[in-house]
């Protein structure tokens, strides 16, 4: 199969430039320490970096479900729903009935509107062994794609797993932010930022928020709160440029315009 997916294993070894190279070269020995630099890619929304680092651990580790689910995760976010429900299905083919696995390929399926499977992969991985937030979030997105007005439920369901932790929240806004619904996107990110406000990355999205809502300043301030957390984020320096070089009103006008077609 073309694109991403049918080398993936191995793509690093093709594609690194020099700055990723010596990402990749760190003081990692097995698949935990690759798995750990994975996550913390993902937290700052480094998607390509993290799906190489989950890459890497299954090289280490083939039995790394949380490297699987990751790749599959990544693969979504970088919007290769294709590739990323191939990847799933590889992926059950050696872990069969693996809940966390059948709702990474629920999302996968429900970005394709494929929304029979991925109710069906839903429906099988909160029936699966055990339990997680990210089934509950899965689930969650399912229902409103599909325009069921329960999907509500499901966050509120994940944020009671025992399990759920701060960045779920985040999780959640993502989720919110990519069916157009940024009001309550805003909400959840003002719950991770209470709970852990050191993380920049946080901010930054919050940043993105607001400007989608078209408040100016405050995405201003969140943008330069991320760069004082952490000041190498260049995502969020790109930000601020672009904020400053739109007149306001434009972006105000965008915001409304955005609002309107949303209904």
């Amino acid at each position: 199969m073309p694109g991403r997916f049918s080398n993936l294993e191995f793509e690093e070894e093709r594609r690194e430039s020099q700055e990723s190279r010596a990402e990749l070269q760190s003081q990692a020995k097995d698949s935990s320490d690759f798995l750990a630099q994975a996550r913390a890619e993902y937290r700052w929304g480094k998607f390509d970096a993290a799906l190489r680092l989950y890459t890497r651990a299954l090289k280490e580790d083939r039995t790394a479900i949380t490297a699987w689910v990751g790749q599959v995760q990544m693969l979504v976010q970088l919007d290769e729903c294709h590739e990323a429900r191939v990847w799933s299905d590889k992926a059950l083919e050696l872990f069969r009935n693996q809940g966390e696995l059948l709702a990474a390929k629920a999302q996968a399926c429900t970005r394709l509107h494929d929304y029979k499977t991925g109710l069906a992969c839903s429906d099988a991985s909160l029936q699966a062994a055990g339990t997680s937030p990210w089934r509950w979030i899965v689930r969650g997105e399912t229902l409103l794609a599909k325009g069921d007005k329960h999907f509500e439920e499901c966050f509120q369901r994940a944020m009671a797993d025992p399990a759920f932790e701060w960045f779920d929240h985040v999780i959640i806004a993502r989720v919110y932010a990519f069916h157009q619904r940024m009001t309550n996107a805003f909400g959840y990110l003002k719950q991770a930022i209470e709970l852990e406000p050191g993380h920049g990355y946080t901010w930054f999205a919050l940043g993105e928020c607001q400007q989608a809502l078209a408040l100016v300043s405050a995405a201003q301030t969140s943008y330069q709160r991320c760069l004082d957390l952490r000041p190498d984020y260049m995502e969020a320096q790109s930000a601020m440029d672009a904020l400053s070089d739109n007149p306001p009103i434009l972006t105000r006008l965008s915001g409304m315009w955005r609002r309107w077609r949303k209904g």
